[in-house]
């Protein structure tokens, strides 16, 4: 059993570093450096990580909780919201993006030289694409999307994963920068996509 005041200091840490990678990039950023940001020994930072690949996957540890509480209320309510759920989804994982915006920026080299966490990562890729498949799949059975071969069904999934998966990196790319006009724009791509599928259509 961990300590109160051990899960703290972990805490700290998990947090520090991602102040640091978020701001300077993963390999700009060494243990020491997380350390000295948050005031406590480089030996006190050993006994919670074993090295900077460790506190990487710690913080994707505290993503996927905090992924699966946030999108928790959005899954619940989508029956009722129709195609806006695909908005609000979108919407949610952007700002979650900007909270963890090195690990989208960085993401193919993360797990490129990690095989824990490329296996972590794919194992929460497939879940995320499970729930935007139940996504279309409920809008199909409510009416608001039209009768789709399963085939296209799973595309359209795909699309609007792959949309809203890498929407931090095309902004980047393009040298937007991650704005609330970006964000905006973001939501009408998938608002976009998701109608031209829409019922009556």
């Amino acid at each position: 059993m961990i300590a109160k005041g051990q899960t703290k200091t972990r805490d700290r840490i998990l947090e520090g570093a991602l102040a640091l990678f978020n701001e300077k990039g993963t390999g700009a950023v060494t243990t020491n450096h997380i350390a000295a940001a948050i005031g406590i020994s480089p030996g006190n930072l050993y006994y919670h990580f074993r090295n900077r690949e460790d506190i990487v996957r710690g913080i994707f540890a505290l993503m996927e909780a905090e992924s699966r509480e946030g999108f928790g209320p959005i899954a619940a309510g989508a029956p009722s919201m129709g195609l806006e759920a695909f908005e609000e989804t979108f919407r949610f994982i952007q700002l979650f993006n900007r909270r963890f915006r090195f690990f989208k920026r960085e993401l193919p080299t993360l797990l490129m030289r990690d095989r824990e966490l490329k296996e972590g990562f794919q194992a929460v890729h497939r879940e995320t694409l499970g729930l935007i498949r139940a996504l279309i799949d409920g809008a199909v059975a409510g009416g608001a999307l039209r009768p789709l071969e399963e085939g296209e069904q799973q595309l359209l999934a795909e699309m609007s994963w792959m949309l809203t998966l890498f929407w931090p990196n095309y902004l980047e790319v393009a040298g937007d920068g991650d704005t609330d006009e970006g964000l905006e724009r973001g939501i009408a791509m998938i608002r976009l996509l998701v109608r031209g599928f829409a019922a009556g259509r």
